[in-house]
């Protein structure tokens, strides 16, 4: 897999900071409606360059979509018989995808290439001497293994925390384990103080050769710290919630707890920012309140970034009275209910093909529907750019990951795919706990 240098990256970050602003005077328009919704746009944006990561990275998409090939693959072994849908021979081993990243600092240090992530609430880095581990068996292996950008140095700036944990398992398989402390989180010239976060020592993890770690942009239902140094004692009985860096971030008054994502498939177009919503130009916004879920232990509480949906509109079709979709910036496509993904991809032009119970392939070059996500009384339009993943394509085929997949029950997600040429607004202040949508018209 060809991989971006870090070098090259940071030089291509250099020149866009420097010719790639958005520019001001042309968003007037973009300010009212912004007005209109309770937002402001902010000077406090970053870039979201892109980078190819390889497989076994435990994103949202690859741990459901693990789950479904292994149930399938029982049912088939059951009944004796081999289940065609299981294997994906026109795609890339494993479904290479595209992820974004960003530079945090921290304390006082180089800043880091950490992954923005809706989807998780924790924010952890790796530490130097880390022991990477193989997930399946248990067993150390070389830290190469884990492919980890740079590692950081040194101890929590803000002090350890003496009897805590984090401990993050994936259904894949994969695990983080490491101490907790405190420090100074910079994003986006933001320096949000004493900001809980984790150091990783032990690592099961395929990682992207760049990025060091994952900003947790969630909320504090979804924090995984647990009391004690022993992770082999963690359950929910020393389960320990905390505050979430956007959480911090508006209680230390660094900036209002408000995220901004503008992103797209061209990275030169591509921005978070933190406190507001970046400088490029959007119209009308539409708010939708963030739900709540409970546990099976009965306990409430703002867990994913979690929304109701009106409707999904497609090109000769529509579905309505859909579940609760989850907005996640880590997860590549967007999962529906099956019958919908199902009939979404019958729509391209030439129709999708399913290749496993999860995922279509599309021809590369298919004319995808026109298809809007209702939200709020306001359709808000998917862009035909984002429905098509040129990069999953294998050497010598015309076949491509289709942008819509089908999720299970507790796990309809609108990912990139759903967020990319919009402006998706994450405004998580105590009286509004809303997500806020607006087209882009730039």
């Amino acid at each position: 897999m060809a991989r971006l240098a870090l070098p090259a990256l940071l030089c291509s970050l250099a020149l866009r900071l420097a010719a790639g602003i958005p520019v001001a005077d042309q968003l007037a328009s973009t300010r009212n409606h912004a007005a209109a919704a309770g937002l402001s746009i902010t000077s406090n944006y970053h870039p979201l360059p892109r980078i190819q990561r390889p497989p076994g990275l435990s994103r949202t998409f690859d741990v459901l979509r693990q789950q479904q090939r292994q149930k399938h693959r029982l049912l088939a072994s059951e009944a004796d018989d081999d289940d065609p849908a299981v294997g994906v021979d026109h795609l890339r081993a494993e479904l290479h995808q595209v992820e974004y990243i960003m530079q945090v600092g921290i304390g006082a240090g180089e800043p880091y290439y950490m992954i923005p992530d809706t989807g998780s609430s924790d924010t952890w880095v790796v530490r130097e001497g880390y022991t990477c581990l193989d997930p399946y068996y248990g067993q150390e292996v070389a830290p190469e293994v884990c492919d980890f950008g740079p590692l950081f140095r040194g101890d929590f700036p803000g002090g350890r925390i003496e009897d805590q944990n984090l401990n993050i398992s994936y259904l894949s398989g994969d695990y983080l384990n490491g101490d907790m402390g405190f420090g100074d989180i910079t994003v986006a010239n933001i320096t949000v103080p004493s900001q809980q976060f984790a150091l990783v020592d032990v690592a099961a993890f395929g990682g992207d050769g760049v990025s060091s770690g994952i900003l947790g942009l969630g909320l504090r239902g979804l924090t995984a710290a647990f009391t004690g140094n022993d992770p082999s004692a963690d359950g929910l009985d020393n389960l320990v919630n905390y505050a979430p860096l956007v959480e911090t971030m508006g209680a230390s008054g660094a900036a209002a707890p408000v995220l901004g994502f503008a992103m797209s498939r061209d990275e030169a177009r591509s921005w978070i920012s933190f406190g507001g919503v970046p400088p490029v130009a959007a119209g009308e916004y539409t708010s939708v309140p963030i739900q709540k879920g409970t546990l099976t232990t009965g306990k409430t509480d703002y867990f994913y970034y979690s929304i109701g949906i009106d409707a999904v509109t497609w090109t000769g079709g529509n579905a309505t009275n859909l579940p609760s979709m989850l907005v996640d910036s880590g997860t590549t496509i967007n999962l529906f209910p099956r019958e919908v993904a199902a009939a979404i991809n019958a729509a391209y032009d030439p129709p999708g093909t399913q290749e496993d119970s999860m995922v279509w392939s599309v021809a590369c070059d298919a004319v995808p529907p026109e298809l809007d996500v209702v939200i709020g009384g306001k359709p808000v339009r998917t862009h035909p750019s984002s429905m098509i993943l040129p990069e999953t394509a294998a050497e010598g085929s015309n076949r491509c990951l289709s942008g819509i997949g089908a999720g299970q029950p507790g796990s309809y997600i609108l990912g990139d795919t759903f967020m990319q040429e919009i402006v998706a607004v994450f405004d998580v202040a105590e009286d509004r706990m809303e997500l806020k949508f607006a087209q882009r018209t730039d």
